[in-house]
């Protein structure tokens, strides 16, 4: 279970940027992170912490593509056709596994 590690790796982003409680938190998951496994993830890590009151709204973070026909950029999954033209897109920045996207502090 790979999102243990990852969930595990933005708490501790979190509290590198954050000092006490938060309200709540965003995160967005990479392709073939499971939302449900991540969830789980939390819960059990944060439990009894700071952090596990907090309302976590999960969201699919996406790889940034270019179009081999016309050059468009876009975001979607990796072999996305161009949402523009339909031709094949090529991933040339692809979504990170886990990122804190915004918090807010507790008041």
């Amino acid at each position: 279970m790979h999102e243990k590690e990852l969930v595990e790796s933005a708490i501790a982003t979190l509290r590198r940027l954050c000092d006490g409680p938060l309200a709540r938190v965003e995160i967005a998951l990479g392709p073939g992170v499971d939302t449900h496994e991540a969830e789980l993830a939390w819960k059990t890590v944060t439990d009894g912490t700071d952090l596990g009151d907090a309302h976590i709204t999960w969201e699919r973070a996406y790889d940034r593509l270019v179009c081999d026909a016309a050059g468009h950029e876009y975001t979607g999954e990796a072999m996305e056709a161009c949402p523009y033209c339909g031709a094949d897109g090529v991933v040339i920045e692809p979504a990170p596994p886990i990122a804190v996207v915004r918090w807010e502090k507790a008041a």
